[in-house]
């Protein structure tokens, strides 16, 4: 059963739910806000088992919940009763009708079988903002025995409103050197996944995806043959470079990432610095030859044509155009 000593990081989180849990002084309403792939899900459903474990604290240890006992059992299972996940009919938005018929009709029935009624409410930030202000009645004068749990991936979307009466806990991206500890005990060698890492940026669930999916792998496979030969691409050929990369609109952020991070390798290796410290260990050859080709003028222009590109296809500006104006300066 996953519980508190499961989770990789958070510590301080971790912590202050643990207070609340052995001190029963658990507030009423918590939010837990963070990219989608920080492990809200895992950390609230940690929590809620907690909530409920019937064993004293002094049998728990680390992970908050004994796992023994007939609520853990049930908890592991998905068949707890006094944890409540709400299931929206839409997959875009969270309606009123959700949040009624859901939560607050259902906050009047006492628990089942524990002490606590649990709820855990994903993607609060796609509430209406009708359905926020009928979650709010309920926030406002909660019974004793409720907990509801929201994980939002942007709490600025919901209301200060329901801000204000909700503890806020905000996930914290992880180290680098979590994640690659993580993944090589999950089987991927350290020199495979130092670009996964990169491209996480401190989300450990991007980067478990990152590196089991060989869409990933292709992508970078793609984009590699692009920044070693577009020194010697023809106009045709840069074209056709830009209109593949436009084209695969989910993928756009991690071709800039992918360039970003391949030329600051290269003007790290320009100034002298370390191999053992690039990122793309395994291509110092057409690193070094990157660097010997590139002054520091011309890199640093690249990186900050790469950082103006980002902002463009923000800003909706053609993909295509934006593509090619900087595999142009590239070459």
């Amino acid at each position: 059963m996953m519980g508190f000593r499961d989770i990789i990081g958070q510590e301080q989180i971790i912590a202050s739910l643990k207070n609340a849990v052995f001190s029963a002084k658990a507030a009423h309403a918590y939010i837990f806000d963070g990219e989608k792939g920080m492990g809200k899900r895992t950390l609230a459903y940690a929590f809620a088992r907690a909530l409920l474990c019937e064993a004293p604290p002094g049998e728990r240890m680390d992970s908050g919940a004994c796992g023994c006992c007939h609520s853990c059992i049930m908890a592991e299972s998905g068949s707890h009763p006094d944890i409540i996940t709400l299931v929206p009919e839409k997959e875009s938005s969270i309606g009123v009708d959700d949040i009624r018929s859901q939560v607050v009709n259902d906050v009047a029935i006492k628990p089942y079988c524990s002490e606590r009624k649990i709820y855990i409410i994903p993607d609060a930030n796609l509430m209406t903002e009708a359905a926020e202000n009928a979650l709010l009645k309920t926030l406002e004068e909660p019974p004793a025995y409720t907990v509801i749990i929201l994980l939002s991936e942007n709490k600025d979307r919901l209301l200060p409103t329901i801000l204000s009466r909700a503890v806020c806990l905000p996930m914290r991206a992880l180290s680098n050197e979590a994640i690659s500890d993580y993944l090589v005990k999950k089987g991927l060698p350290e020199k495979d996944n130092a670009a996964v890492v990169s491209f996480a940026r401190g989300n450990l669930g991007k980067a478990v995806m990152l590196s089991e999916s060989e869409e990933f792998k292709e992508l970078l496979g793609n984009i590699r043959r692009t920044v070693t030969g577009v020194r010697d691409m023809t106009d045709t050929d840069i074209n056709a470079a830009a209109a593949e990369a436009a084209e695969k609109k989910e993928e756009r952020d991690n071709i800039l990432s992918f360039l970003l991070l391949w030329f600051r390798d290269v003007l790290f290796l320009k100034a002298g610095g370390d191999e053992d410290r690039l990122i793309f260990r395994d291509e110092v050859r057409e690193l070094n030859k990157a660097a010997g080709n590139y002054s520091f003028e011309k890199i640093n222009r690249i990186i900050q044509e790469i950082k103006t590109a980002r902002s463009r296809l923000k800003s909706n500006v053609n993909a295509e155009n934006t593509f090619e104006m900087l595999f142009m300066m590239m070459r």
